[in-house]
């Protein structure tokens, strides 16, 4: 496409990949959009600035195609702790995204029908640190089966907005560690929808850089 050199070319890129998610909704890659710029001024009376950004009720849930996030940004994995003593286990787990690091524990009964639920718990709590209130996500259930003779956990989780349910599924088979295999098929589950929420702000002591190394 052409435009002026009024705005930049890369959010005039964003801009098209928007409209026709919202319009047609067809995922596109804003890098397969060329944009091609001329110094022709505008014609008489039209406007030289940004078009006016459209602005959403506090609290309303994302409108299709409304955010999409780079398929590069995901939610990544880094660590899981399960913490048992007597009746009580502490489930902790550790995500990165974007340079910043956030972590959640969640507690319950420690059994074994309990502790990959709250692994998946601790993730989501985890998940929802790094994005603005206004929905929320929660555990509908957790299940470790089997699939061609080997183990695999399943994480059936549901995404609230106002009135509206999203139900997201994940998997991850079982190489060794079940509670690592949980926090995975829970990320599985929402790693793709999280791609339509806009992102929070950094807050200190919930979400902070990541550490190297």
């Amino acid at each position: 496409m052409v435009a002026s050199t009024g705005r930049n070319a890369k959010q005039i890129a964003r801009d098209v990949e928007s409209m026709i998610v919202a319009k047609l909704g067809l995922p596109i890659d804003h890098r397969t959009i060329s944009v091609a710029q001329t110094d022709a001024e505008a014609p008489e009376g039209a406007s030289s600035g940004p078009p006016a950004e459209t602005v959403e009720e506090p609290g309303a849930a994302p409108r299709r195609g409304g955010y999409l996030a780079d398929e590069d940004r995901r939610i990544r994995f880094v660590g899981v702790s399960v913490a048992q003593t007597e009746a009580l286990c502490e489930a902790r787990v550790q995500l990165a995204r974007d340079g910043l690091e956030s972590a959640a524990a969640i507690q319950g009964p420690d059994c074994v029908s309990s502790v990959l639920r709250l692994v998946a718990e601790a993730t989501l709590d985890a998940v929802q640190k790094f994005f603005e209130e206004g929905s929320l996500f929660a555990v509908s259930s957790v299940d470790e089966v089997t699939v061609g003779g080997k183990p695999v956990v399943i994480v059936n989780a549901v995404h609230l907005a106002g009135r509206e349910q999203r139900q997201l599924v994940g998997a991850c088979a079982v190489t060794g560690d079940a509670h690592q295999a949980a926090a995975l098929a829970t990320l599985d589950a929402v790693n793709r929808f999280l791609r339509r929420l806009p992102p929070r702000e950094p807050t200190e002591y919930e979400i902070g850089p990541a550490s190297e190394g």
